[in-house]
């Protein structure tokens, strides 16, 4: 009985570390990025921030414009846009994005490395996407369970008049976890470098200054000799050259 009681003690002791160790969120000062009932909103927001993290240290260490201030939209953009292409997505994880990952794969909301149509985040992200546009495009893929990352870049950056998009917290949802995330599947980290923030310049080098000088006043008559008689006659003597 005394066994029975003692194993029962350790596995509610087990439980409630694992439980700690998942809500010690880094970023849970921070604004929720999804909020929907039965879904586990700290944790995608967790997710969606440790994205931003990533993606925004990676995009001002490759910044070669020191006038140039990067912002979060800036990176969502280009992360974005680079994503129609063959991605190398160890360029951008960092050793908190991996951690997330591990967390989000005990989540139900993958098939392989493509995100469910059906997962309950995927359908809190269609009910929460703010621009109509958008939100109908998804919602549509999902529902004959089309859903690519293809198809949601050409929704989210090919019509201009679109605006605000890379601020909709629930759709950047989306891009981390089937644009970034997915990508971590078929990755081998075993020899990834974590991304760090590179130290940028603290301003531009001072320039050694062109010191200017007034031009000299010319001296005519000090600087060249004209009184070539009184040399010569110095020279030879009053007499030399005459005959007597």
């Amino acid at each position: 009985m005394k066994k029975i009681v003692l194993a029962a003690v350790i596995s509610i002791s087990v439980l409630s570390c694992k439980k700690e160790a998942i809500t010690d969120y880094k970023h849970a000062d921070e604004p929720v990025s999804i909020t929907c009932e039965g879904v586990d909103e700290k944790l995608f927001s967790e997710a969606y921030y440790a994205f931003e993290n990533a993606i925004l240290t990676q995009a001002k260490n490759s910044n070669r414009r020191p006038n140039f201030t990067i912002t979060i939209d800036n990176a969502l953009k280009n992360f974005i846009a680079r994503s129609r292409g063959n991605i190398r997505i160890t360029d951008y994880v960092t050793e908190e994005s991996l951690a997330v990952f591990n967390l989000l794969k005990t989540q139900d909301i993958w098939n392989g490395s493509q995100l469910k149509s059906k997962a309950e985040i995927t359908e809190c992200i269609g009910n929460s996407i703010s621009n109509k546009i958008i939100k109908g495009t998804f919602n549509t893929l999902r529902s004959v369970e089309s859903l690519t990352p293809k198809l949601m870049v050409s929704a989210i950056t090919d019509n201009r008049a679109i605006r605000g998009q890379y601020r909709d917290k629930a759709l950047m949802t989306y891009v981390a976890l089937d644009m970034y995330y997915a990508k971590f599947f078929d990755t081998d980290f075993s020899a990834a470098t974590f991304l760090t923030e590179q130290a940028q310049p603290t301003g531009q080098p001072t320039a050694t200054p062109i010191i200017k000088t007034a031009p000299k006043t010319p001296q005519i008559g000090k600087a060249l000799d004209l009184d070539v008689k009184k040399k010569k006659t110095a020279a030879h003597g009053p007499h030399d050259g005459h005959n007597h």
